[in-house]
């Protein structure tokens, strides 16, 4: 008994970690995390400009309104599928705020708002459930679908919003904090509560790993996809909100290329585009990473055009870094 014993405790699972070990696994694990306070510190000693509170504060706003998006986005992509939609839904949804505000009030508006960003969400769930469109190509003929109605119900206007109250949860402070920054947090913490803690949010990651032995195991994959989506919606629409209280108008274009940030957000927080794999947490450090780069380039002076070569770098970069995790992820687990 005591051989035996002794192999038990030999075992790789119960010998103690090494620092060389526990230094891998967080770089590999927590890159991005990593990467923002790296950036941020270097920032803070080159430039005064950007350590300045308002400067923070601009940051911690501008990351809100594609952070609260690329919380949903990032569930999508964890059931294995995209939602490039987002746009369409996004400046739907403000229109929609804009239009009412004046006659049923703040409150109204804003549930209304996010009744539609959810229906939109579910549309585009029964697009690829029942009509078996892939999921890439049926939201990006929604999003064009979504831009025509909102074109359509405001014949190509910009849609004014004059209640101080409302653009106060776009560009007011609380507890010292951007509101819409607030909002981002709630959202996190709510949606991490979702895929943690219900059936549903648990069955998300489940598809997303394996669809066919999650059907086979009793999952309903259809209504499990068609639930992520319309998390989707619930978020871009949230995100419309801040967006059109911020900028004091909605036009149905006035989130032009935001799937792409999104999307952006969520892998470089290590969500995996084969789906399955990701976390929330990750993302919102994403949201805050992107905002932190354009931020400073901005501060140094750099055209808009290199820019956009930054972030496809950052984006490439990124899924070389997933693929270096993956490789480590036997390592880890000995």
């Amino acid at each position: 008994m005591s051989s035996t014993m002794t192999n038990v405790s030999e075992t790789p699972e119960a010998r103690p970690r090494s620092p060389l070990y526990w230094l891998r696994y967080s770089i590999t694990q927590y890159t991005i995390q990593w990467l923002l306070l790296i950036v941020v510190i270097i920032l803070s000693l080159a430039n005064t400009n950007f350590r300045q509170p308002a400067n923070l504060l601009s940051v911690l706003l501008q990351a809100s309104f594609a952070g609260i998006g690329a919380a949903g986005m990032t569930l999508i992509i964890i059931n294995g599928a995209f939602d490039l939609s987002v746009a369409g839904i996004l400046g739907l949804c403000g229109v929609v705020l804009g239009l009412v505000l004046p006659s049923i009030g703040i409150v109204p508006s804003i549930l209304l708002a996010l009744v539609v960003g959810v229906l939109l969400g579910v549309v585009n769930g029964l697009v690829v459930t029942k009509v078996r469109v892939p999921a890439f190509i049926a939201t990006l003929g929604m999003m064009y679908i979504y831009l025509a109605i909102g074109f359509i119900i405001t014949n190509g206007q910009v849609v004014p919003v004059t209640d101080a109250s409302f653009r106060s949860l776009g560009t007011g402070n609380l507890l010292g904090l951007p509101i819409p920054f607030l909002i981002m947090i709630v959202t996190y913490v709510v949606l991490y509560g979702v895929l943690n803690f219900t059936t549903y949010g648990r069955f998300i990651r489940a598809v997303g790993s394996n669809p066919t032995a999650s059907r086979v195991a009793g999952i309903p994959v259809d209504n499990v996809q068609i639930f992520a989506f319309a998390l989707v919606g619930l978020c871009t629409a949230l995100a419309g909100v801040a967006l059109t209280a911020y900028l004091s108008s909605a036009q149905p274009n006035m989130a032009t290329g935001y799937e792409l940030r999104v999307i952006a957000a969520a892998v470089v927080g290590g969500t995996s585009l084969k789906g399955g794999q990701g976390t929330l947490f990750g993302t919102f450090t994403g949201a805050l990473f992107f905002t932190v780069i354009n931020n400073a380039l901005n501060l140094f002076n750099v055209g808009a055009y290199w820019q956009y070569v930054a972030v496809g770098l950052i984006i490439i970069t990124a899924l070389g870094l997933e693929a270096l995790r993956h490789r480590f992820a036997p390592a880890s687990r000995g």
